[in-house]
């Protein structure tokens, strides 16, 4: 009998947990995005590549940022643009973390990059036979 109670009671919880949720869900109004942004490194190099895709005829503002939120770098993406390509060279920059940020309105998308240089070290090996 107590195993009955206890499963009912598990069972009951479980729904109402999950018709909380569902009902949680339905009343967040969601916003699409106009813009989606992706961003790689080219490997062994300092060059960023960006792509854009954009839903909306729109012109897009693209600015690069230094930690201190001095502007380096800014322009923009043509409304008549659906997909957009770019690469950004950062090389002459100094260490440091740099953040682009791609704005249409009142939409923000922030990127951030933590560039690090290596400097090259001399890796020697001495190995001794006894």
């Amino acid at each position: 009998m107590k195993t009955l109670v206890k499963t009912f009671a598990i069972a009951a919880l479980t729904a109402l947990n999950f018709i909380a949720n569902a009902n949680y869900n339905e009343s967040i109004p969601t916003k699409s995005q106009t813009f989606v942004v992706g961003m790689y490194n080219t490997v062994n190099t300092l060059s960023m590549n960006v792509m854009i895709e954009k839903t909306i005829d729109a012109t897009l503002t693209v600015v690069l940022k230094n930690h201190e939120g001095e502007i380096l770098y800014k322009g923009k993406v043509d409304k008549d643009t659906k997909v957009y390509h770019g690469k950004y060279d950062m090389q002459g920059l100094a260490d440091g973390k740099y953040t682009f940020e791609f704005t249409k309105g009142n939409e923000i998308v922030k990127k951030e990059v933590n560039l690090i240089t290596d400097e090259p070290t001399d890796t020697s090996r001495l190995e001794t036979v006894e």
